[in-house]
Formats: C-alpha cells, sequence, structure tokens
C-alpha cells in the first residue's frame, strides 16, 4: 500500500514544519496556530469560564516543559539573533506584573468589583493585599518562563528591565477611565498573543511547547476581556483597537540598545520580518472581529447581568 506523503511529514505545534521556512510557509504555520488556540469554541468557552472564575478562581494548569530539552537549533525560519531578542524583550514586557494587576484593581474596583478581584485580587483599605488575583496568579508565571527560555538559548541569565507603570489615576469620568483602561489591557493582551504565536511558528519541539504555555494564558486573558468590554460598552471600543498595531512594535525595540545584540543587526532582522510580524497582528485581530460577531447581548447579559449605566451610557 502506498504511503502519503502528507504522513511522512514532520509535524509540531504549528502544523508542517519546513526545512527551510520561508514567509508564506511563516503564515501557513502562523493560520494552523490561530485556528488551533483562538477558534471560535476556544474563545467562547475562555469568556463562558469568567463567571466560574469570579465565584472560585482557579489556574489554568500549565502542561510540563522540559526546560534542558530547550536548543537553538530549534529556532527555524529566522535569524536566532532576532528570535533571542524578542524573547528577552518579552520577559521585560511580563515585568512588573504586580504593578499592572494592582492598576487594573484600581479602574475597575468601582465599575465592576469582580472583575476587579480576578485581575488584582483584595486588598485592606490601607492598600495591603489579602488575595492574589488570578490574572496576576496567571502572568506572573510569563517573566521567569521567558527568562529561562533565554538561559537555555544562550548560556546567560537575562537581567530584565522592567517597564514603568503609570498606576491608577482617577478622573471625574469613571466611564471613560475604565474605556481606557480595558483599550490599553486588551492592546496589550492582543500584542502578547501575536509576539508568541509568532515565536511559535519560528520555532519547534521543547522550544516551541514551552512558549505555548504563556501564549494560551494570554488567549485565555484576550477572551475574557474582549467579552467583558463588549458587555460593557458594546462595539464602540473596537474601533480604537484598529490603528494601534504600530504600537505594539516596542515589544520588539524595549531595551534593544541595552542588550548584547547591536541595533543595526537588530533594525536589519527586524525589517526583513516586519511583514510577517504585521500578518500575525492582524490575523489574530480578524480572528477576534469573526468571534465577536457571534457575541449576542442577551447572552451577554446572562452570563454578567446588566452593565451599570454610568459605564454603558
Amino acid at each position: 500500500m502506498k504511503i502519503s506523503m502528507l504522513a511522512k511529514r514532520p509535524v509540531d505545534l504549528a502544523g508542517y514544519r519546513y526545512s527551510r521556512q520561508h514567509y508564506l510557509q511563516t503564515r501557513c504555520r502562523i493560520n494552523y496556530l490561530v485556528e488551533r488556540y483562538l477558534s471560535i469554541d476556544i474563545l467562547s468557552a475562555r469568556l463562558a469560564d469568567l463567571p466560574t472564575q469570579f465565584e472560585n478562581p482557579h489556574q489554568r494548569p500549565w502542561e510540563p516543559i522540559d526546560w534542558q530539552a530547550i536548543t537553538p537549533e530549534q529556532i527555524i525560519g529566522v535569524d536566532p539573533a532576532l528570535f533571542i531578542s524578542v524573547i528577552a524583550g518579552a520577559a521585560e514586557i511580563e515585568t512588573p506584573i504586580r504593578a499592572y494587576a494592582r492598576e487594573s484593581w484600581g479602574y475597575l474596583q468601582s465599575a465592576h468589583p469582580p472583575m476587579a478581584r480576578f485581575m488584582g485580587g483584595i486588598f485592606t483599605t490601607d492598600g495591603s493585599p489579602l488575595e492574589v488575583g488570578l490574572w496576576e496568579k496567571e502572568e506572573r508565571q510569563h517573566g521567569p518562563a521567558f527568562r529561562k527560555i533565554y538561559q537555555q538559548l544562550t548560556g546567560e541569565k537575562l537581567q530584565p528591565k522592567p517597564n514603568s507603570v503609570e498606576g491608577y489615576q482617577a478622573s471625574e469620568n469613571l466611564r471613560e477611565d475604565v474605556y481606557k483602561h480595558a483599550i490599553s489591557r486588551m492592546t496589550t493582551e492582543w500584542g502578547a498573543t501575536s509576539v508568541y504565536l509568532w515565536l511559535m511558528a519560528h520555532s519547534t519541539g521543547a522550544l516551541q511547547q514551552a512558549i505555548a504555555q504563556p501564549m494560551q494564558d494570554e488567549v485565555n486573558h484576550l477572551a475574557k476581556m474582549w467579552g467583558i468590554s463588549y458587555w460593557a460598552f458594546g462595539d464602540s471600543y473596537i474601533t480604537r483597537l484598529r490603528g494601534t498595531s504600530k504600537n505594539l512594535i516596542s515589544l520588539f525595540k524595549h531595551h534593544q540598545g541595552e542588550r548584547t545584540h547591536s541595533n543595526d543587526m537588530l533594525q536589519l532582522t527586524y525589517a526583513l520580518h516586519a511583514v510577517e510580524l504585521t500578518f500575525t497582528f492582524v490575523r489574530v485581530m480578524v480572528q477576534l472581529h469573526r468571534w465577536n460577531q457571534t457575541l449576542l447581548p442577551g447572552d451577554l447579559e446572562q452570563l454578567f447581568g446588566q452593565p451599570q449605566r454610568d459605564i454603558r451610557d
């Protein structure tokens, strides 16, 4: 019996693994990853899970990671220097999670206390933490994971420089405060999801499996923030997400001059992959728009009740 040639092809989490990966093949792998990890059913399930997480918070379990099996040879179709630089950038972007969580709690506490608890936990009146939020518990695993990946790929320990966080800055307009924060949070989750998908499309083996764990957390958080924002504000916020792709490029340039890779090299290698990076951002957003069309106000109200008037109006 003739064996199918397709059955002989090497595959990984992104589908067929090409021996010499070029742009169109990278696109195929990105499309495969989006359909695998951001399907309509998966996004809907992640959103539907949110009320349960309000009542009984529990972390999404990570699959075991064989850290020692991660090698530079598992980087495919991209200059390893660029790939490693993006890994370093991811470790920095994921820091400091505690400050991010406290900021979200500040904006959401008056508008939606259960979501504030999900993001930032519970605090005493003097600001001391009583409980760590589920979002923070899941997100704070990401920075250490990317630092481990960096060390496996380079043999060096990464000393990431944390981002500065503005913190909670209230105005007299609660709706606009929460609105802007929701946009900011969704943009960050969208950017992280896209970056990690791109990294997975350019990796295989234990390296790819390690990146898949924080990537799935980001998808989970993106779906929850997108869905509850649609419930709160209708679809007006979607227009504000358009045109923000250029801001996500900062994920690749953050502190690049402080790394061992020169700016000239990074700029050159980045330019060569700018098109496929842009494709990844757009592809994720297109999938979110497809999903958004399936979200019905009545179904969202069954999940979360009626939105506050001072938020919706």
